[in-house]
């Protein structure tokens, strides 16, 4: 069977998504370790967060992490356990939904007027 160039370039897609849902494989160092990790969970998710791309939507990427990791979950430690379910309320709530429960059209206080 030959290897085309196809094969390469959809391989190197999903690299490339899998890198950017996670560029400093902070969820991926807390999931797959097999020491004691002594970050909180909370902290992992905010570090995740603030690592994101910009143009990426957060919901998006959680939900593809939780995609790549839920199938081993019964074999991880608690604290990886408790990553994935922040990563799964997080899916829960992407742009779009985000977008409907801000209020923008609040009247600003004004202090100096």
């Amino acid at each position: 069977m030959a290897i085309t160039t196809s094969d390469f370039q959809s391989h190197d897609t999903v690299n490339t998504t899998s890198r950017s849902d996670d560029p400093k494989f902070i969820i991926h160092r807390m999931i797959l370790s097999d020491e004691f990790n002594h970050t909180p969970a909370e902290h992992a998710i905010m570090a995740w967060l603030i690592s994101l791309p910009s143009e990426l939507d957060p919901a998006l990427a959680a939900k593809r992490l939780v995609n790549k990791y839920a199938d081993d979950e019964a074999c991880f430690r608690d604290d990886a356990v408790k990553t994935l379910n922040f990563l799964r309320q997080t899916a829960e709530f992407p742009h779009a939904r985000l977008s409907l429960c801000r209020s923008n059209h609040r009247k600003r206080r004004r202090y100096n007027a």
